[in-house]
């Protein structure tokens, strides 16, 4: 499954991390990259993608596509596509939310099918740099995600 695959009428993206612990950034990293061009569509969660229901609510997703990193034992800066019933038990996150849990609660808030976009960390080492496969998987879905927006957002 691809993203483009996941991609339904108007979209949500949704970044979480911390920026400041390695590759525990990479949604916030791919948010920031986005959210200038796509404001309204595209939030920036860090950490607390909790205080982030209400506006992603009012901006009216069909799909919600939430990035964060992870571990789901799979090659660093590897990225896989998991819908909220595969999530149980494949990955762990590194945030208080368990990222099932806020998976079915944007779902149940907004009608709109929610997908996480999961990459696999290399480090989540406190003051650390982003691993170079971490940051070529940021790229890859940045530009992936822009495409989809451009198409599937109206803005």
């Amino acid at each position: 499954m691809s993203l483009a695959e996941i991609a339904r009428g108007r979209v949500v993206v949704l970044g979480i991390g911390n920026i400041y612990k390695s590759d525990d950034g990479a949604g916030s990293l791919v948010a920031q990259a986005l959210r200038k061009r796509f404001s309204g569509v595209v939030f920036d969660a860090e950490a607390a993608p909790e205080n982030f229901v209400g506006p992603v609510r009012r901006a009216e997703p069909d799909t919600v596509i939430i990035v964060d990193a992870g571990d789901f034992e799979g090659d660093p800066g590897e990225i896989r596509i998991i819908a909220p019933e595969e999530l149980q038990g494949l990955m762990t996150g590194t945030h208080a939310t368990p990222l099932g849990t806020f998976m079915t609660f944007i779902a149940e808030e907004t009608a709109a099918t929610t997908h996480l976009v999961a990459v696999q960390a290399k480090s989540t080492e406190l003051g650390g740099p982003v691993s170079e496969e971490v940051a070529a998987a940021v790229d890859r879905l940045v530009s992936e995600l822009t495409e989809i927006l451009e198409r599937r957002t109206d803005r």
